[in-house]
């Protein structure tokens, strides 16, 4: 009897299912256990960056306090080193799966890599692991400075959480569907916050009570800002000055409740896109 096996597929098969499994856990929706592990190690970065700057002592002020990133320094380097090695072997998983993708594949492995590597996501990517390699390299000098910038370029790390969540997906959808209304309202805000810091400085300027917060309309922009976005400070105003303020408080409920309803209603309208449902109310 001749028994006849199925052969082993060869090399570049295999490697082609490989890539193709690859492109679905990297650049997939939600749903697999790779990208729960990277949003969670996201979200770990973050907190940990948080928890480094917090004090060891309540009793210290200033910069030149200890903190739990000194006294914890071993912990916080090596939980950096693990997520920075995990980022890199997903940037590099991203740049060679992305050939799984047509248009990509269309341009070529060496240009459709450079476009892919050049798309904002990318950029994010190579932001959040860049800064430590380049410091972790020999003959680079550590500073204090060096330090700070690096941990800021750490939050990047936070943008990479937006390609997980399809919500941010459904806010980019509404914003550019409404970008027309919203730089309509955008504008008469900054009017507003112009005009309104203007007429506060008017009114304001000889006020001693104010001290320097309204001696130039530059001046009066801060604290007008801070006006209308409801924070009304409990100062000493003059007549006229708590006639403007009293406009201030008015309009600011405007400013914000305009553009809100018009990304609320879009949310709806893109939900119910996405769920291929239309809400009703029965009668």
């Amino acid at each position: 009897m001749d028994r006849r096996t199925t052969p082993p597929p060869p090399p570049n098969a295999t490697l082609a299912r490989l890539r193709r499994w690859t492109y679905v856990a990297v650049e997939g929706e939600m749903d697999s256990v790779v990208e729960f592990a990277l949003l969670a190690l996201i979200f770990v970065n973050v907190a940990a960056l948080m928890a480094s700057t917090v004090p060891t002592s309540s009793k210290c002020f200033g910069s030149a306090c200890k903190r739990w990133g000194d006294t914890y320094e071993g912990v916080f380097e090596t939980l950096e080193a693990v997520s920075v090695v995990v980022f890199s072997i997903e940037y590099v998983a991203r740049l060679w799966a992305c050939m799984e993708e047509p248009a990509i594949a269309a341009e070529g492995p060496l240009k459709g890599r450079v476009t892919y590597a050049t798309r904002f996501f990318l950029l994010v990517d190579l932001a959040s692991i860049l800064p430590w390699w380049v410091a972790a390299m020999p003959g680079v000098p550590e500073s204090p400075d060096f330090t700070t910038a690096l941990r800021v370029f750490r939050l990047f790390r936070l943008l990479k959480a937006e390609k997980y969540i399809s919500a941010f997906g459904l806010l980019a959808e509404v914003l550019r569907e409404n970008s027309t209304l919203l730089i309509a309202t955008s504008f008469y805000a900054f009017m507003f916050w112009v005009t309104f810091a203007t007429l506060l400085y008017l009114t304001e300027v000889d006020n001693p009570a104010l001290g320097n917060f309204f001696q130039s309309i530059p001046a009066s922009l801060f604290p007008t800002l801070l006006m209308l976005t409801g924070e009304y400070p409990l100062a000493e105003f003059t007549a006229k000055g708590q006639v403007v303020a009293g406009f201030i408080a008015i309009v600011a409920v405007a400013v914000f409740a305009v553009p809100t309803a018009v990304i609320g209603s879009g949310f709806v309208k893109a939900v119910q896109r996405a769920s291929g449902q239309e809400f009703s109310v029965d009668m």
